[in-house]
């Protein structure tokens, strides 16, 4: 499956989340990536060839990386953001540094409304039939995901400890980081300030 069409899929699931009220993306999906090879003993194939072991490694990206995109993209003609603005962020296989394995930007205005995914270095685009938050996300004003990260490492990692995984989802709307941690069953959520970085007690 070629990249694109991974990223396409995300889209879907992003719009299929929105609909049905979910704020989770899931479990991070197989991705294409560099390829790291990994030395192994010797093991027959049945044949009597040497198999190697190769594995992808999924590169992780940081959110500006995503917004940055978004010129390169209307010169493409994959999307036109002409009158339209960033209101919701979601960050989909982030790591303890806040870098995420694809960003998924919900823009509106003019009347429109669509999402904008990047994954290293792919970018794909989605109109979208359901509304969005109308307030902008304004992210010159706000943390950056990897300084909400380093400013509240400590407890993020002590759930990502309990839940016993390596990374998590984020969404950004209304000046509020939610740091979405699960598991295969069970999850849990931490919101921040998204100006200050200071946490916020669930209600």
């Amino acid at each position: 499956m070629g990249s694109r069409v991974k990223i396409a899929a995300l889209l879907l699931l992003v719009l299929f989340s929105l609909q049905a009220g979910c704020i989770s993306l899931g479990p991070p999906p197989p991705r294409g990536g560099p390829v790291t090879q990994v030395s192994t003993p010797a093991t027959s194939a049945g044949d009597g060839s040497i198999q190697d072991i190769t594995s992808r490694v999924p590169p992780r990206v940081a959110l500006a990386d995503a917004v940055g995109a978004i010129p390169a993209a209307e010169q493409e003609g994959t999307i036109d953001t002409t009158g339209m603005v960033i209101t919701k962020v979601w960050g989909y296989g982030v790591d303890s540094a806040g870098r995420a394995r694809t960003w998924v930007l919900g823009m509106q205005g003019g009347g429109r409304t669509g999402l904008f995914s990047y994954n290293e270095g792919e970018y794909q685009a989605l109109d979208l039939p359901t509304p969005l938050p109308e307030e902008e996300v304004k992210l010159a004003e706000l943390l950056s995901p990897q300084d909400l990260f380093a400013r509240n490492l400590r407890p993020i990692s002590a759930e990502m400890s309990r839940l016993k995984v390596g990374e998590c989802d984020l969404t950004l709307e209304k000046g509020v980081y939610q740091v979405i941690i699960h598991s295969a069953s069970e999850s849990g959520t931490l919101s921040f300030d998204a100006k200050t970085g200071e946490g916020i007690p669930s209600p």
